[in-house]
């Protein structure tokens, strides 16, 4: 079903929008909350299974801060899956489905572009987010937090769970 309704979506052949109307004219619908879950992280710019696997599984039960999705950044030609913009911070989720020959230089060509602007990539893969993903909140949240600068005590034990460890 995520599949299904992702790459419908990426694919522009729909929207949420378009399949949450649907299937509320609908008086019996299989999996209606289920549905309607996935619809909204469709509609946050979730658009494939990898990247609903992220917020899932990384972003929101680590409590990192909210990643804009699928935006271009500093008139660079190039669109991010989860940019953290107030830290310069750039997660790619990578499949192997265009990410392989010409794809990794162009991958490779996107990261060097937003590091001349002072931005930091972090590139995972399905078996990091799936099967490790305390590990990726992690390391996305020791990126964040040194790129928050000095923090002082009494901000630190208000500020979320990734910047407590600062101060």
């Amino acid at each position: 079903m995520v599949g299904l309704i992702t790459t419908a979506v990426q694919r522009r052949l729909t929207t949420p929008r378009r399949l949450s109307r649907a299937m509320d004219a609908r008086s019996r619908q299989g999996h209606r909350r289920l549905i309607k879950v996935l619809l909204d992280d469709v509609s946050i710019g979730a658009e494939s299974v990898l990247e609903v696997s992220y917020l899932r599984n990384v972003e929101r039960p680590h409590g990192l801060p909210r990643g804009l999705r699928r935006q271009s950044r500093h008139g660079l030609r190039y669109i991010g899956d989860v940019g953290y913009d107030e830290y310069a911070l750039l997660v790619q989720l990578d499949s192997r489905a265009g990410h392989e020959g010409v794809g990794r230089f162009r991958d490779m060509d996107r990261d060097n572009r937003f590091a001349t602007v002072g931005w930091v990539t972090l590139r995972y893969g399905w078996f990091d987010v799936v099967e490790h993903p305390c590990s990726v909140a992690r390391q996305v949240a020791t990126v964040l937090t040194a790129r928050v600068g000095p923090v002082r005590c009494a901000v630190a034990r208000a500020a979320p769970a990734y910047l407590n460890d600062r101060g």
